[in-house]
Order: structure tokens, then sequence, then C-alpha cells
């Protein structure tokens, strides 16, 4: 993800870009109070999920400060909501900050309403809504200019010039961090200039001036070491922008070695945010140096988190990831079909860069399967799709559709568009993309039969790609020197010092030495004893806590067993009761009293066979659905539909449920699968029941169970109905707080959907 390197550069401008001000006693110690308040709360928040009972107890304290008007403090509060919603990105938070711009008592004082709308702006950033960012940074600098707050105002101008960068507008960035750099230094403001500095590097870098980019980078680390701590969160934005562009260079050792190092930083600092940023920069390494098992690992880790924040643009960008792999293993289906996932998100939200880069991606799926057509026709909405002309991604377009074009015979526009290739990739720095280039031009001229330019196209691949190899040997040659000399200097002054030592201690007396040697025994003795006293313990302690380990495990072990033992116990005992029904019909000539003894006898297998699964699997707490719905419908259709063609069709994913929801959705299943068998066909002789359970929403399931029956009575009134399956299925779908809906159309179609929870005893 090559342009990501620009938000680390601007998430601590965010932060340096807030006014401070010297603050009276008295309001020192009312924030104390309200520290002192909100603390247990920011502690919970960080274990546990937010709750609307916690944003409601802030929501109290601000209400109460605004009333008096103690802007001040409503601005602490709004700082910690901020720093909350920033590591989250919980939705509860972004909801409230957009009506607490609404409040007139906010809109009193320009300055709390321009640090609330910059927060708010931060906040649709992190989440990669940059229109919303963008229409916030505004709000926020007209009001900072209201309230006279120069160097704030300065970082929202730099903000929106951040937002012209991610829509690939560079040179109007870099008028931006132009116009912005002279304020920071006129304040002495470090942590601004810091940041300026990085994100004109991280422009160059996207124009591709890599070597004038690592320049600003390293401006960037001269600055940051004035100031800032080793181990400050700072520090791993440099780490991750230098990996990014490294990895533009071709140069991967370099990118893994920063992006190693930013990863660790993050972890030390238990950062989950820079954690993910860590798994995106090894990602993209690790596919670049083709190490598939790590790429995988990292995208994985990445697209989890993803997901889980809601945040859409990197969940598209991950996709493009997964359909690069499946191209490269020419699994083209899969390859297609996450390249169109993401492509839905470029589109939907107008993104000119994901666009360009999808249309590229598909092309190549196309012209692996040697369908060259469209893949041109790839390739040129590509082009289309970029907003100016110094976008990174013309020169692979240009290459693309130069070998595309070469491959139909069309060798006018071939060379061409690789000429055009090779001129983007000298103005860009690529050496390493030259070689392809100068090797497809090769084999255009071969095909038509231009010998002499196919040799001297060969040559030059030739020659840039030995460079290229010349170029890494050369660097390692250097590195190892550099080791060398630097170990070789560490040793001479070590035999020096021990010298100097020899020398020092041979000027002492003969007293002294033997002084000192009886207080250096002693001590060792003293040493030794108190060493031997702890290894002791130590010892004692581990084979305590090795038998106690032990113990534990062996109770585990036992309690797994019993529980197992009870499933299957329970089921056998299920059957057996199963059992002694099938007998009493036997004797029963009454066919109202056998059909519901059948049915009885349904509803006992149905939660035999959950208790069967429960015992037979690894996992005792959840059941697999798919596995268990094909079951029992094959139960069903055994002893309901063998006389008629029935078709029953299972459509689930892969869903696993605790006992508490599964037993009840498995009778209300088997009541309207046994139903349906029953009832629904008595007219005809052959027709088709679908059974389907998928997941519709986070922790939402949606169960939905049809035929191409007769349908229902128009007349029927689930709620009055005298029918003992129908009530029991309104009683079940309460008993897991779900909603049933049924309709007759075309058949009859029963849907119950249900949010997952803590079921009552």
């Amino acid at each position: 993800m090559k342009n990501l390197g620009f938000w680390l550069g601007s998430i601590e401008l965010f932060k340096a870009c807030l006014p401070t001000k010297k603050v009276h006693t008295v309001k020192i110690l009312k924030f104390f109070v309200i520290i002192f308040l909100v603390c247990p709360f920011i502690s919970k928040a960080q274990s546990e999920n937010w709750s609307s009972d916690s944003l409601s107890i802030y929501d109290s304290k601000i209400q109460e400060e605004l009333n008096e008007e103690n802007f001040e403090d409503v601005k602490t509060l709004f700082s910690i909501l901020y720093e909350r919603g920033a590591s989250s990105l919980e939705p509860a938070i972004y909801e409230y900050f957009y009506q607490a711009i609404e409040d007139p008592r906010i809109k009193k004082s320009a300055e709390l309403l321009a640090r609330i709308q910059h927060n708010l702006g931060n906040l649709e950033f992190y989440r990669s809504d940059f229109k919303a960012a963008k229409n916030a940074f505004k709000l926020a600098l007209a009001n900072y200019q209201k309230a006279g707050e120069k160097e704030s105002a300065a970082g929202m101008a730099m903000n929106l010039g951040i937002i012209q960068e991610r829509e690939s507008n560079y040179d109007s960035a870099l008028a931006a961090y132009d116009q912005a750099l002279p304020i920071f230094q006129e304040l002495n403001d470090t942590s601004g200039v810091a940041t300026v500095l990085e994100n004109i590097g991280l422009a160059h870098s996207y124009k591709g001036n890599y070597e004038l980019a690592l320049d600003y980078m390293e401006m960037t680390d001269s600055v940051l070491k004035t100031n800032t701590p080793l181990n400050s969160g700072r520090w791993t934005n440099l780490f991750y922008n230098k990996t990014t562009i490294y990895n533009s260079l071709g140069e991967y050792e370099y990118a893994l070695f920063f992006a190693l190092k930013g990863l660790k930083l993050s972890e030390e600092l238990e950062d989950p945010r820079r954690i993910n940023i860590g798994y995106i920069m090894l990602e993209d390494t690790y596919d670049n140096l083709e190490d598939k098992e790590n790429w995988l690992k990292y995208v994985m880790l990445a697209k989890v988190f993803a997901e889980n924040s809601e945040n859409g643009l990197r969940v598209a960008d991950l996709n493009f990831k997964l359909a690069r792999y499946h191209l490269e293993s020419e699994t083209f289906d899969s390859a297609s079909y996450y390249a169109e996932k993401g492509m839905e998100y470029y589109l939907e939200n107008n993104y000119a860069e994901g666009k360009t880069r999808g249309h590229i991606l598909i092309g190549k799926i196309y012209f692996s399967q040697e369908m060259y057509q469209k893949a041109i026709s790839e390739y040129q909405l590509a082009l289309q799709s970029m907003s100016n002309e110094d976008s990174r991604e013309i020169a692979s377009v240009s290459h693309n559709l130069g070998i595309s074009y070469s491959r139909i015979g069309d060798y006018a526009k071939a060379d061409e568009y690789l000429n055009q290739a090779l001129s983007y990739r000298l103005d860009f720095g690529q050496k390493s993309s030259l070689a392809p280039t100068y090797l497809a031009l090769s084999e255009s001229n071969l095909d038509r039969g231009n010998y002499k330019n196919a040799y001297e196209f060969f040559v030059k691949y030739k020659s840039y790609e030995d460079s290229i190899l010349d170029e890494t040997k050369t660097k390692q040659i250097a590195e190892l020197q550099t080791q060398y000399e630097t170990e070789k200097k560490d040793q001479t002054i070590v035999e020096l010092e021990q010298k100097s030592e020899i020398q020092r201690l041979e000027a002492e007396t003969q007293k002294s030495q033997i002084y000192l040697s009886l207080i250096g025994i002693a001590l060792l003795i003293v040493i030794v004893a108190a060493l031997y006293y702890r290894s002791q313990l130590k010892q004692k302690a581990n084979q305590e806590l090795a038998a106690k380990n032990k113990e534990i495990e062996k109770q585990n072990s036992e309690k797994e067993l019993l529980l197992k033992e009870i499933h299957h116990r329970v089921k056998n005992n299920l059957q057996i009761i199963s059992s002694l029904l099938s007998m009493q019909t036997r004797g029963v000539h009454d066919l109202k009293v056998i059909d519901a003894m059948k049915e009885s006898q349904s509803r006992v297998k149905t939660m035999a066979l959950i208790h069967e699964k429960l015992y037979q699997y690894e996992n005792l707490s959840s059941i697999n659905m798919q596995e268990y719905m094909k079951q029992l419908s094959d139960f069903l259709t055994q002893t309901y539909g063998r006389n008629k063609e029935i078709e029953v069709i299972i459509e689930s994913e892969e869903i696993n449920l605790d006992i508490d929801t599964a037993v009840p959705l498995g009778l209300i299943t088997n009541e309207l699968l046994s139903n349906a068998l029953k009832y629904a066909f008595e007219e005809s002789q052959q027709g088709t029941i679908k059974i389907s359970l998928n997941q519709v929403r986070k922790d939402s399931y949606l169960l939905i169970v049809s035929d191409t029956g007769k349908g229902l009575d128009k007349d029927l009134d689930i709620g009055k109905t005298s029918s003992l399956g129908l009530r029991l299925v309104r009683t079940l779908t309460r008993q897991i707080n779900g909603n049933l809906s049924i309709s007759s159309d075309s058949g009859t179609t029963f849907s119950i959907e249900w949010e997952k929870e803590d079921l009552a005893a």
C-alpha cells in the first residue's frame, strides 16, 4: 500500500497544531477534578468495548460545563473523547462530535468550535473518509482564524494540503506545505517543522523523486532528534514512511529493516493502530521480496483489523492484494472476485487512484488469460481515471498497454506506449523497472523480424538488470566493510583500555591490593550465597508451578472428558426416548396419534443430533450449523418425504452457534421443514424446499425456510392457531429474541432474524 505513508506523516501534525495557553491555577485544579472523575472510565475503555453508558457519563459532564460556560473544561473532555475515538474508531463517538458542532452553546466560542471541528476532521481522516475530513478542516480553519489562533490555522491549512495529496494533487499539496513551513519555523515548533518536512518528502516520492524524498526524510530525522524521545510513537511514522520510499526504489532489504523497526516500537507501545500499519508495511515489503508465506500472514492480520474498524478503504486495498495473490497462483476466478470487491468501494467513493489501480489489476487478470482486447480496455480506463500525469501508476499502465498491443500484433502502438513507459520511468527514477520495458521492446521487435533493434534492446535489458545486481552487491560489500572496520576499531579501544587498567593496578601498593582482595572475596562469598539461595527458591517455585500446571491440565482434561460423556449420555437417553416413541407407534392405529408420535420423535431426534455433534467436536461450546442442517434435513426427508420427489436445498454459511441458540433454532427448523414436507405438497408429487442460514450483519443472523407448495390459508392467524408446531415456532422465536415474518406468495416463506446475545437461563 504505497500511498499510506503520507497519512503517517500527518498524524503528529494534527496533535502539534493544538494551541497552547497559560491556564489560571483555578482552571488547572478544575482540570484535575475532571480527570479524577473520568479516569475510571478511561481505564475501563482501554480494556473493554466502548458502551453507551460510558459516553453518557462524559456527555453529562460536558452539558454541566457548557451550561456554566467553562469552555476550557469542555475542551479537556472532548480531547479525552477524541483520543478514545482515534484509537478505536467507534461510530458512537463520531456521531457525538457531529451533534456537538451544532450545539448553540458551543458556537458561542469560536476557539472551542474550531477545536471540535479539528478533532472531527482528524477522526474522519483516520477512517479514510477524506471528503468529510476536508469539510471539517475547512470549518476549523475559518473558526481558528476568527479566534486569532495563528498556529492552529496554519495547521489546518497543512491538513488541507494533505487531503490534496491524497487526491493526487501533489503540486497543490507541496504549495500548501511550503506555505506552512516558515510559520512553524517562526514559532519554533519543531514537531510541526518535522511533520511538514516529512510530508514534503512523501509528496516528492509520489511524484517519483525518491532520492529527493529520502533527503527530506533525513532532515526530518535530524529535527526529531532535537527533542523527541527514542521510545516515542512519533518515530514509527518516519520508519514506516522510509519503508514506503525504499519499496518504491526497489531496495527491499532497507524497506524490511525499517518496517520491522516500526512494528517493534509499535508493539512496545501497545498501539493497535500503529501495529496495524506495521502489518501493512510488512505485507507490502514481503510481497516485493516474493516471500508469499509472510506476505499472506500480514495481509490477513491487516484485513481483520480493517474489517473490525469498518475501514472500507483498507478492506478494498487488501482485497486488491488478495486478487494479485490469486492472479500469481493462476486461480483467475478468485482473482476476479477480489478485484471486483475492491473496485466496488473505489467506484462508489469516486476515488481516482483506487480506480486506476483497480483497472490495472483487472487488466492484468485479462492479460494472464490471453484476453488482450479486454486487458487493453481496462488499461485505457486506468489512464482515464488518473487525476493528473504525475500519477505514479502512469509508467506501469503505459508498459502494460505496450505489451498488450504487441500480443495482438499492433506494433506501432506497442512501440508508442513502451517508449512512453521508458520516458516516465527515467523521469521518476525507477531504475529497477527499466529492465522489463527494454525486454518487452526486444521481444516486440523480435516478433516482427527487426533483429537488429531486438538485439540492441536486449543488450540494454541485460545492462540494467546486471547494474541493479552489481549495485546491490556493492552496497552489501560496503556494509560488510563498515561493520568490519567498526568491530576492528572497537577491539583496538578495548585493548588500550586493558593496558591502561593493568598499569593502574601495578601502580598500587601491595597493602591496598590485599585489602581490595579481601573485600572482593567477602563480596564474592555473599553474592554466591545469595545466588545459591535465590536459585534454590526459584527451583522450588518452578517445581511447585510445574506440579500445579500438571494438575490443572489433568483437571481440564478430566472435565472435558466428563462434558463429552454427559453430551454422549444425553444423546443416548434422547435416542432411547425416540425408540420408545417408535415402539409405541407400532401398536397404535389412530393416524392422528401416529402423526403426533412422529412429530415428537422428530423433535427428540433434533435435540439428540445437537448433543451428538457436541461430543464429536473438539470444541464443546458451539455447533456447525451447516452440517447440522444437512443431517436434520436428510432425517426429515426420509421420515416424511419418501413417496414424493421433494428437493431440499441447504444454503448456509459456515456458522457456529452455542447450544443455547442451536437447540431452539434446530427445533424451529424441524417444525418448519416437517410441516412443509407433510402439508405443502398435498396436491403435487414434487417440489422444492430451501433452507438458508446467513449472517446479515455483525452478530445478526437470518434463517429462511421456504417452499414452492400450495401456501398457507389466507385466514390463518399464527397468533391464534391451534397448531402445536406453529405455536412452538412462535415460542422458540421469542426465546432467541428473534422476529418472525411469514409470506405466502408462490408457496410459503418463514423468515426469522435475531441478534446473537447471552440468553437468559
